[in-house]
């Protein structure tokens, strides 16, 4: 399995595993659990896109990409 298909199986386990009421629920912010996972899984996806696919780790490229999106979500300043 290589990283593309890595990623996008990690984001469709994220995205199933939210429970259908609470993906159309909204957060503060007015983006839906489901809205926000599937920007993080894109953007996991363009962090591994923009190393080539190479090298990296597939959740460690998830993660990177929730704290970013979840700092543009709030509007708060990445550290």
């Amino acid at each position: 399995m290589d990283k593309v298909d890595v990623t996008a199986t990690l984001a469709s386990a994220q995205v199933k595993a939210i429970p259908p009421v609470a993906a159309r629920r909204q957060s503060p912010t007015g983006t839906s659990a489901e809205q926000r996972l599937r920007m993080i899984a894109e953007a996991a996806y363009y962090l591994a896109e923009h190393r080539g696919f190479q090298g990296g780790d597939p959740t460690e490229d998830w993660l990177q990409a929730e704290a970013e999106i979840d700092h543009r979500l709030m509007g708060t300043p990445i550290h």
